[in-house]
């Protein structure tokens, strides 16, 4: 555990710390146990940089506009005489609901939102006359406060005696005392959930901090905060904001007018349920898609009506609950529904994905990425309904109040502004609006960057990045991988990714995301068999891009799934390489999960694997066991504590038969290996071979990676019980005889060679799948072997006060193909202690069904 202070680099999807997740979805969330107090100080780490405080004056002229009604300056006084002590908020404001007449402020101070597991409340609520929570009675005659109600809420009023989050005199702005930074944690989380809750362009907060007071408002770039000033003085500044904000409407107040409440006693509503339990056949192979839309007719949520703004003109789509949601406050904000066309609602069902991408020149929509790769005819991808951006050109404003105070300061701009789109690959110009001479042009050879070194931004760029709202629907709704039957339909269908991966890089386009989360499983048509499907493209790029810098500052990708390289060189460009030792990451994580292996202490071995990280120079780098697995070619485990003479040997991770029964009839004596184990030390052993190319003194940049134009790949329909595969010349792995010390060079360059390519892996996977020398358990896989609280990592006790500890990047319940990790913002200053599990039946909570026979 790394024991430096905290990393300086700007917050990321791609850094060790990411608590969003449903409890027990560990595909998108950390493996370590949620804890409200390590999420608050994540979600105050991923705001690092992403305020701006400026004069009252400032802040009303840009996000405050003026309205016709006049306020009668008398109402500036009507605060003067109120108490500023804690409890006393009922004082504050019973003198200012006259002056929002269609609104109500509400004290929640005491409950949070029954409806939410964190219990979250924030002091006084402003919300619709007609939507205010009101004080209940149970049945002892005790009565309680007003619970909180998240989707409702417009205005958030929070009230402290003492301390303030801000300090105008820091280069962030944020202060550095822990009271500060807990008013800050609090504050923030309150902003997650409206936006998780609500459909928002943007989000107003009021901080009463004593005699001062605060006005926030948040969007997906950051947030913009006025500096402190006396809100009971003659001015009536607090009095003048709220007198506008209660006049405003809804789309000045932040709501997205694209997106409608439907009511639960409307037509539409009812439609909604008789849908969901429409053709209910639990045996037929899709009936997963439509229990996933019936699980999302919660009545705890709102549902809603979504525009998409597709070229050929809008269309309405119907959804309820979200089964992701990403977390934090700046980013994308991606929200994945499972939906209906509200035009047909008897027809198919969709996924929705809705999100705020980053806008820029040189970063395609997903959706354009996906018509691109479907008109190619690449396999296993999620095929594109419809897709656009919103019409209201809802964009975040953030960065253009900074760019504006720094006048000197430029947006990231690169090479790739001036390369051809996707949409202008391979299509003819008047499909694009492109004028002939620009279609299929190519840019100008900058040179990319070599191999493990970083791009430096520029000098003074914005450390706020520009999001455009943007919605996209695609035909396929995909189920986690983590509900795959046994070994080998899990290796069949992440080989379709692989295939899909492969097909996409052959006509250009890298995905740079490969994770837990993006690799689902579907019914391909009628056949009822299980394929993969490589999801979320949001983050892709072409291939033949030339760009000498990376396309925005973060690191690209997902924690636990990245690359050694990847995670020790943040800006490094993503490469062939590294998403195939990231494929071999997911198999690792699904597989230690599920299945039957000698690894005693699950929950200890995946936090310091996946989840894990050092500091070098202030930035993340990769933990120390998942960096050391690699570069020896073997993972290593030590089950159980002990030192000195009291430590326990150390052996290979090897996975198992689940007993000898299963193997009856297969083998004399004992069962056969898994093929796992030589599908990973085969793949490990290129990787060890790669590394060690890397780090020698003699080696020259590494060759570009090559592809074959015959790509292997599954053939999207079931034979039988057996795999059938495209015809085409498969590449055959190298060779892995034994080198001599003189040979070891030319070892090294033969192993690495197989990741340069597809071929050689999309070859081994083949023949272990079907050679009948490699033999498959059948009944195999165990219960989840990992806590559904998550794992609860023990604290260092040698840890400065200022030190790190991390859980991890991915997103929450992933279940389709439109859910995208793109989470962002994951770090963590330090984390709150956590008490330590004294037995392994606290630690993982769950047994494997191995143990229960053996105990048998």
């Amino acid at each position: 555990m790394s024991s430096t202070p905290p990393p300086t680099d700007s917050p990321n999807k791609a850094s060790p710390l990411r608590y969003s997740r449903f409890q027990g979805d560990f595909e998108n969330g950390s493996i370590a146990a949620p804890d409200l107090a390590v999420k608050r100080r994540e979600l105050r780490f991923s705001m690092h940089n992403k305020f701006i405080v400026v004069p009252t004056s400032l802040f009303m002229e840009k996000y405050a506009p003026p309205v016709v009604e006049k306020r009668n300056k008398k109402l500036s006084k009507i605060l003067q005489d109120v108490p500023v002590e804690s409890g006393k908020e009922k004082a504050m404001y019973a003198p200012i609901n006259n002056i929002c007449p269609d609104f109500t402020f509400v004290s929640t101070h005491s409950r949070g939102d029954p409806t939410d597991t964190s219990k979250e409340a924030p002091d006084i609520g402003l919300y619709p006359k007609d939507h205010a929570p009101s004080p209940s009675k149970r049945s002892n005659g005790r009565t309680l406060g007003a619970a909180t109600n998240w989707t409702f809420v417009e205005l958030c009023i929070e009230c402290k005696t003492e301390g303030d989050p801000f300090d105008d005199k820091e280069p962030d702005f944020v202060a550095k005392n822990d009271e500060g930074k807990q008013i800050l944690g609090q504050v923030l989380s309150y902003i997650e959930l409206m936006f998780k809750r609500q459909h928002r362009t943007c989000i107003f907060l009021v901080l009463i901090l004593g005699e001062m007071c605060r006005i926030i408002r948040f969007d997906r770039s950051g947030a913009v905060v006025t500096q402190a000033f006396m809100y009971k003085n003659k001015r009536g500044v607090l009095i003048e904001f709220l007198w506008r904000y209660a006049r405003w409407d809804r789309s000045t107040r932040g709501h997205d007018p694209s997106v409608t409440l439907i009511t639960p006693d409307s037509q539409l509503s009812k439609a909604m349920v008789a849908r969901g339990g429409k053709d209910k056949d639990p045996k037929k192979p899709d009936d997963y898609v439509r229990q996933l839309f019936a699980d999302s007719l919660n009545p705890g949520w709102s549902w809603w009506k979504f525009r998409v703004d597709d070229k050929k003109g809008p269309r309405y789509f119907v959804a309820g609950k979200p089964n992701f949601i990403a977390s934090g406050v700046a980013g994308r904000g991606t929200r994945g529904f499972v939906a209906l066309d509200e035009a047909n609602l008897d027809g198919p069902f969709y996924y929705l994905k809705d999100a705020w991408r980053v806008s820029s020149h040189h970063i395609d929509k997903e959706g354009t990425t996906l018509r691109y790769l479907n008109k190619k005819g690449v396999h296993y991808v999620p095929t594109l309904e419809c897709h656009g951006d919103v019409l209201e050109v809802q964009t975040t404003k953030t960065q253009d109040l900074w760019k504006e105070l720094h006048e000197d300061g430029k947006p990231e701009t690169t090479q790739a502004e001036k390369e051809p789109k996707l949409e202008e690959m391979g299509t003819k110009p008047e499909e694009t609006g492109t004028k002939p001479e620009e279609a299929g042009t190519k840019p100008e050879e900058t040179g990319a960057n070599p191999e493990g070194t970083e791009a430096k931004p520029k000098e003074n760029t914005c450390p706020f990045k520009k999001h455009k709202h943007y919605r996209i629907v695609v035909r396929e709704v995909g189920q986690k991988m983590s509900k795959f039957s046994h070994s080998r339909e899990l290796v069949y269908a992440l080989r379709c990714c692989i295939v899909a991966h492969s097909e996409a890089y052959e006509h250009g386009v890298i995905h740079r995301d490969i994770s837990a989360g993006n690799v689902l499983m579907y019914r391909y048509g009628g056949s009822g068999r299980w394929c993969g499907l490589l999801n979320d493209w949001e983050l892709s790029k072409q291939t033949d891009s030339k760009t000498p810098h990376g396309r925005q500052l973060d690191r690209t990708g997902t924690w636990q799934f990245l690359s050694v390289s990847a995670l020790d060189h943040p800006s490094k460009e993503i490469t062939i390489e590294d998403e195939l030792e990231s494929f071999f990451h997911v198999l690792l994580f699904f597989a230690i999960r599920f299945l039957h292996h000698n690894c005693v202490d699950v929950g200890p071995f995946m936090f310091t694997y996946f989840d894990d990280h050092n500091t070098n120079e202030g930035k993340y780098i990769c933990g120390t066991k998942k960096g050391s697995s690699v570069r020896d070619g073997s993972i290593i485990l030590r089950n159980g504590s002990g030192t000195g003479s009291n430590a326990l040997p150390e052996v290979s991770l090897t996975f198992r038969w689940p007993s000898l029964d299963s193997a009856a009839g297969l083998h004399d004596t004992a069962p056969p290996s898994h093929p796992l184990n030589y599908i990973f030390s085969t793949i490990l052993e290129w990787i060890k071979s790669h590394y060690a190319l890397m780090k020698s003194p003699n080696n020259s940049a590494p060759a570009q990676p090559s592809q074959s134009k015959a790509v292997d790949g599954f053939r999207a329909r079931a034979v039988q019980d057996e795999l059938e595969f495209f015809d085409g010349n498969q590449a055959n792995p190298t060779g892995q005889s034994t080198q001599s010390q003189d040979e070891v060079r030319k070892h090294h360059e033969d192993m690495a060679k197989n990741l340069q390519s597809h071929g050689p892996i999309l070859g081994l996977l083949r023949t272990v799948l079907t050679s009948p020398e490699h033999l498959w358990p059948g009944d195999e896989k165990t219960e989840d072997q990992l806590p559904e609280e998550g794992y609860k990592p023990k604290a260092d006790p040698k840890a400065a006060s200022a030190d790190l500890r991390k859980g991890g990047s991915m997103r929450g319940n992933v279940f389709s193909t439109g859910s995208s990790l793109k989470r962002r913002s994951e770090h963590i200053e330090q984390p709150a202690t956590q008490e330590t599990p004294s037995k392994r039946a606290k630690s993982v909570k769950r047994k494997s069904s191995r143990n229960a026979r053996e105990r048998s």
